[in-house]
């Protein structure tokens, strides 16, 4: 499974909403800030986001951006399949099913699978709670 830098920028950007989920609107330029994620290139993003009902955003100087949905109810792999689209391997046509090439492709094939699931199955609000584990962790060492 390969995840472009636009899946990783939104995940990431989700993660910092989830965060701070139930706290009123995040600002684009906050997110960027904390993310290091470019500014414009962030505005693309949640703009996908938004068209998908993942955002709402808010015009305006007491607006920005919060989570439509609760960070338990989306989850990693639903946001980087929205922004890098479906996950698609091809097969090589033709070979030799007794080939090592046609066993390692299997192989592969079961290891990106195995990656997609977990990503569906992690939802923004358990990356919250690792987050804060990470958080508490760096407050303890200090």
């Amino acid at each position: 499974m390969k995840v472009s830098t636009k899946g990783l920028y939104g995940a990431m950007a989700v993660l910092d909403l989830a965060i701070h989920y139930g706290s009123g609107h995040v600002h684009k330029a906050d997110i960027a800030e904390r993310q290091g994620i470019p500014e414009q290139y962030l505005a693309q993003i949640l703009s996908v986001l938004r068209r998908a009902g993942i955002v709402n955003s808010v015009r305006g100087p007491s607006g920005g951006h919060v989570l439509a949905r609760a960070p338990n109810e989306v989850s990693v792999g639903e946001i980087v399949e929205m922004l890098d689209g479906p996950q698609v391997q091809a097969d090589e046509p033709g070979g030799n099913e007794l080939s090592g090439r046609t066993v390692i492709r299997g192989l592969l094939r079961e290891a990106d699978d195995a990656a997609a699931s977990m990503l569906y199955s992690m939802s923004f609000d358990r990356l919250v709670a690792r987050w804060r584990e990470t958080q508490s962790a760096i407050d303890f060492v200090i």
